[in-house]
């Protein structure tokens, strides 16, 4: 330990009276900070075998001890009673189920399941079991016994499957992949609010042959009744009322297509401001971005420079590991297909893209018109169009699937199956689930077994379909869309953001995680206590920074900049604790070193994106 002068420790007369931790911890400087942090766990375990202090309370009789561990544990063990060798007059008999009365009730943590091969600490069965000495820890927050009504929600604790099972009719996943699979790519397309998406993407679908021209044909009447004729093309995208009539897309929507070389989901995501969220989830699901601009006269400039969205989807694939952004430079019709109207808007964005960390190779630049079809597929070029020779939407994303399929072949045959449930739905049969979502890693065949997280409850794989016709198939890969329907299962306890893993994989559930932090250009610094909304695929929880722990180099993730930090302000990067705070359904998180795509988050407060995150830890 270090040692101080008497002159270099805190007059007691000059010690102001802190509100929380985070003051008290402002208060320090650098060096008092580090000693703190060398006598509080010495401290704490002192006092393992008192209760009803909290972390706060011992950094304050260390600080009031002048940091020294035996004084301030003799002041503490004053103040604390020590625990009793039961809590029965406590807790008394504590009933999850019954009568919706209020009653005390433990957080997640304190829970004691029956359930023995449980991992997940907020899995409660019907009846808690009395808690013990060593069940409580000694330390307590203004959140440890919480007044809540029994009816509340409460994942019931299931028996997780040990011994995997083995497919109904095996398939060699090597030589699947090898032989059979085609190269299967997911791709969002994003841009600014009136950028042509739907329009690009309906376009797209038409001239592939998966819409026929008796829904366009239908779609153009229902248009022009509404005198929005130009507009049936989006609507092969836009499906619900609302979108129609405003005209913007609201919610996600999936559709998927194939070439000869390669299948495709389209994940339309909406452009505008109002609903960032959707489109966040969208980009969690995609391996590649389509990002639509308007190159119309001052369109570009509308959506990319006065507060359009442009820059806030960019920066969103950037966050969540798009490796490729295909830029459409659509509505080149309106502006005559001029190659300098092109060329300008490429430069400004190529300068917006490398200032976030793209490189050129990582971009491609499509001269097209979503509307009348030229650069899409097939249809040509027009003759004013004579300096772009490269190749089209279709056939650039062809080549794009071609490379994302050689460079995730290795997390099929080598990493577990992991699966990010985007809708749950039950059937006729009490045991039947029916879950739509993305496989993460691995592959998956029926006849297998899975366990889902949080509930932790194990199933069998009856059937995969794929496809908008649901269609059954005997496996399903990394990077595929599919529906699962599962028996033995429990669709009550499954919600859209759980994850599925095979059998031996465990996924930790929690309420705090340790996360890596960057920050994007903001209003504010973040501070201790800091209110945000946690994003982690169709996941979107209230959460609070509860600790900024450490300040690290950007481009160097393991180099500590500085260890005390007060307040995070823009372009930083820190390691950082947050908690969610109104939810007591616990969220499954993987790190980002199990896996680089869904161990990731993004951060928004005051309805903007502030920063993203990769998952350390999970408490």
């Amino acid at each position: 330990m270090s040692q101080y002068d008497q002159e270099d420790y805190i007059n007691e007369d000059e010690i102001p009276d802190f509100h929380d931790e985070g003051e008290l911890d402002d208060y320090l400087n650098d060096e008092e900070y580090d000693l703190m942090n060398q006598v509080l766990p010495e401290v704490k375990e002192g006092m393992k075998d008192y209760h009803g202090w909290t972390t706060f309370d011992l950094k304050l009789a260390i600080l009031d001890s002048d940091f020294g561990s035996n004084e301030a544990l003799l002041d503490l063990k004053k103040q604390y009673k020590k625990k009793k060798n039961n809590v029965d007059n406590a807790m008394g008999n504590l009933k999850i189920s019954g009568t919706p009365t209020p009653t005390l009730s433990p957080t997640p943590s304190s829970i004691n399941s029956k359930n023995k091969t449980s991992n997940n600490p907020q899995l409660a069965n019907d009846e808690i079991e009395v808690l013990s000495d060593d069940d409580l820890d000694g330390e307590v927050s203004s959140s440890h016994w919480v007044k809540e009504e029994v009816d509340e929600k409460i994942i019931k604790a299931y028996k997780r499957a040990i011994q995997p099972t083995k497919p109904r009719n095996p398939i060699d996943v090597k030589e699947y992949i090898d032989t059979q699979a085609k190269p299967h790519l997911n791709f969002v397309v994003l841009g600014h609010v009136d950028a042509g998406k739907s329009t690009l993407m309906g376009r797209l679908l038409y001239d592939i042959g998966a819409v026929d021209k008796n829904k366009i044909r239908k779609l153009k009447k229902e248009s022009e009744q509404i005198g929005k004729g130009s507009f049936h093309l989006a609507w092969v995208m836009d499906q619900t009322t609302e979108e129609r009539e405003r005209g913007v897309t609201v919610s996600i929507c999936t559709s998927d297509f194939k070439t000869p070389s390669a299948n495709f989901t389209i994940v339309d995501a909406p452009g505008h401001r109002d609903f960032v969220p959707n489109a966040i989830a969208g980009v969690s699901q995609a391996d590649v971005a389509v990002l639509s601009v308007d190159c119309g006269t001052d369109a570009f400039e509308s959506g990319f420079n006065l507060d359009g969205q442009t820059k806030e989807h960019t920066l969103l694939a950037r966050s969540m590991d798009i490796s490729t952004i295909v830029v459409a430079m659509n509505k080149m019709d309106t502006v005559d297909w001029s190659a300098t109207r092109f060329f300008q808007i490429q430069d400004e964005l190529m300068d917006w893209f490398k200032k976030i960390g793209y490189k050129e190779d990582q971009i491609k630049w499509i001269p097209l018109s979503g509307f009348s079809g030229e650069g899409v597929y097939k249809i040509p070029y027009p003759e004013e169009q004579n300096w772009y020779e490269g190749p089209s939407l279709v056939e650039t994303l062809e080549a794009v699937a071609t490379k994302v399929n050689d460079e995730s072949r290795k997390e099929v045959l080598d990493k577990p199956f992991i699966f990010s449930i985007l809708e749950v739905s039950s059937s006729k049969k009490n045991d039947e689930s029916i879950l739509a979502g993305k496989v993460e890693s691995g592959s998956i065949q029926p006849g297998e077994t899975i366990t889902i997280y949080p509930s932790e409850q194990s199933c069998l794989v009856d059937k995969i379909l794929t496809g908008r016709e649901l269609e059954s198939t005997n496996i399903a890969v990394k990077g595929e869309f599919v529906t699962l329907k599962l028996r033995q299962s429990h669709p009550k306890d499954i919600e859209g953001g759980d994850l599925c893993a095979s059998v031996g994989y465990d996924i930790k559930s929690g309420r705090k995680f340790k996360i890596r932090l960057s920050t994007f250009q903001m209003n504010r610094p973040l501070l201790p206590g800091t209110s945000v909304m946690l994003f982690r695929g169709v996941y979107e929880q209230p959460a609070r920074i509860n600790k900024l722990l450490t300040l690290i180099d950007r481009k160097d993730p393991s180099k500590v900049v500085k260890k005390k930090v007060k307040h995070l302000p823009s372009n930083k990067t820190a390691v950082v604790e947050i908690e969610l705070t109104e939810r007591r359904r616990w969220i499954p998180m993987v790190t980002i070193d199990e896996n680089k795509h869904i161990g990731r988050v993004i951060i928004r407060k005051d309805g903007r994106s502030v920063a993203t995150g990769a998952i350390l830890e999970v408490e």
